[in-house]
């Protein structure tokens, strides 16, 4: 599941990736030199989770990091549970896709074949639109009172569709592209229609128990799961408990948790055709005009091509990249809201192709840093002037020259030239508290004094 500022990290960042160069084949000491890629980032408090990166199937790196519970001190491991956020969106496409080579529905059927409240001005939106995000039907996620009301209420599918049912269309179906969880939440509808059984329960004896996959599963907060990690945010300097948010609000979009092992698993049984039909996969991965197919973005990076998803959900961030020409898989999870995911997967992945220069930066919506700009109180004494200039965040103490610091995620931006990081503090709804500057193996915390966006 995304908000709108990580699904436009998650989808500008492909959009703009370059090819290039680049020389195949890792070197012998790959893991420990993944482990040096890695350990700025531990280092500094922003990842705490586990990673798995592997060739042909086989995992060479495989390594969990930081605590999986921090009230209890207890560590994540690779066989650690976690919620995967929109990661989930690829297993409501295949059950989508399974149901279809069954005749139980097809992509071209209506919305209100499964939806029969559906507005007239949805008349021409398909399964087909949903799953790639050109439906243009509003996202429930991006309602102003998501944060502060929506997400912490149980509710029935119908009734999440319903909070964006009377709204316009963003564009007509077809005609546009809008990352769109109601969208999926309505494939869930679909789901469980056709098949005549709740969306858990098929995902689970239709996908996941054939293939022995017992560490994917529907996160149910009320239910006893072993090695469940606990999400966590980061806030004014400190860690600090994610957000509850009900387990019945991600559904289709985003429910699921899995462990690393799983989604590893649950590639090599898609990818090759224990899941679904080679029709249906290629249908799955062709780029329907927007860099994305079914499910999955599709894209390239560093001259590669890449199919690839994160996801976001309250003390989670996720990513699993394929590079289906290298059979590579790059699995990040992480149980920490500042985890630059996608930086650190797209970095890993350069390590093991002997790409030596930094990749191509990630793009953020200008409308994300501006809200990040103002004055920042560091140590009670110097101030930090934060502003944006094209793509980057300028970074000026105390009056003295600016330095222009990169995106590595949605809210964490760096500086390669000065070795230094800069994190930015939020609320939930994105509304910047503070920020930690990390240097020379420091970190200090800076206080929000004054918002002045600069454009």
């Amino acid at each position: 599941m995304h908000s709108v500022r990580v699904a436009a990290f998650l989808l500008l960042g492909l959009a703009s990736l370059a090819a290039g160069p680049a020389r195949a084949g890792p070197d012998e000491d790959f893991a420990t030199r993944a482990e040096a890629l890695i350990r700025p980032f531990t280092a500094g408090g922003l990842f705490s989770g586990a990673i798995l990166v592997a060739h042909r199937g086989q995992p060479v790196l495989r390594r969990a990091y930081g605590l999986a519970n921090r009230e209890w001190e207890v560590p994540n491991t690779p066989e650690t549970r976690f919620r995967v956020g929109s990661i989930t969106k690829q297993f409501t496409a295949a059950a989508i896709l399974k149901l279809a080579e069954a005749g139980k529905l097809t992509l071209d059927d209506p919305v209100a074949r499964f939806y029969p409240q559906a507005p007239p001005a949805w008349e021409r939106v398909t399964i087909r639109t949903l799953l790639n995000h050109s439906s243009g039907i509003p996202s429930y996620t991006n309602l102003p009172d998501y944060y502060a009301r929506i997400q912490r209420l149980e509710m029935s599918p119908q009734a999440i569709v319903a909070l964006t049912a009377d709204r316009p269309l963003l564009f007509e179906p077809g005609g546009g592209f809008d990352y769109n969880n109601t969208g999926y939440v309505l494939l869930g509808l679909a789901i469980e229609a056709a098949s005549g059984q709740p969306y858990e329960r098929y995902l689970r004896e239709a996908l996941f128990a054939p293939l022995g996959l017992a560490g994917i599963g529907y996160d149910d907060a009320a239910e006893i799961l072993p090695r469940r990690a606990a999400g966590y945010r980061h806030a004014q300097g400190r860690w600090r408990n994610a957000l509850p948010i009900a387990s019945s609000i991600p559904y289709a979009a985003g429910g699921h948790y899995a462990t690393l092992d799983d989604l590893l698993a649950w590639d090599r049984a898609l990818f090759s055709g224990r899941v679904i039909s080679a029709e249906s996969r290629g249908a799955m991965f062709t780029d329907h005009g927007y860099g994305y197919g079914l499910g999955w973005f599709l894209g390239a990076s560093r001259g590669h091509r890449l199919w690839s998803h994160g996801g976001n959900l309250n003390g989670f961030l996720t990513i699993k990249d394929f590079y289906p020409d290298d059979d590579l898989t790059v699995i990040v999870l992480a149980n920490a809201e500042t985890a630059p995911v996608q930086t650190m997967a797209r970095e890993l992945a350069a390590l093991w192709f002997g790409v030596a220069e930094p990749g191509p930066e990630i793009v953020l919506e200008p409308e994300i840093m501006d809200r990040y700009a103002g004055r920042y109180r560091l140590d009670g004494h110097s101030t930090l002037t934060l502003s944006r200039e094209g793509g980057h965040l300028r970074v000026a103490i105390a009056g003295g020259p600016t330095v222009p610091f990169a995106p590595e995620g949605d809210r964490t931006f760096l500086s390669r030239d000065r070795d230094a990081r800069i994190t930015i503090d939020t609320e939930p709804d994105g509304r910047p508290t503070g920020l930690i500057l990390s240097r020379g193996g420091t970190e200090t915390l800076a206080e929000r004094v004054e918002g002045e966006p600069q454009h």
